[in-house]
């Protein structure tokens, strides 16, 4: 992914937990605006990018 800072999956599982909750109304909202705005034309991730999304919320063994 461009623009990483050289965080370690490790990292990104504690930021990860820091962040884990439910989105409130008002960001609900602003997802829906801005997919709204780009005729959801935003691209599909990588496989890379998923794979690594996959390593930072998988559950530990």
């Amino acid at each position: 992914m461009s623009g990483e800072q050289g965080f370690h999956i490790e990292d990104w599982r504690r930021i990860a937990h820091i962040r884990d909750r439910e989105i409130t109304p008002n960001e609900r909202f602003w997802l829906e605006t801005i997919r709204l705005a780009s005729w959801d034309s935003d691209p599909a991730p990588t496989l890379e990018q998923v794979q690594k999304l996959r390593m930072i919320f998988q559950t530990r063994a």
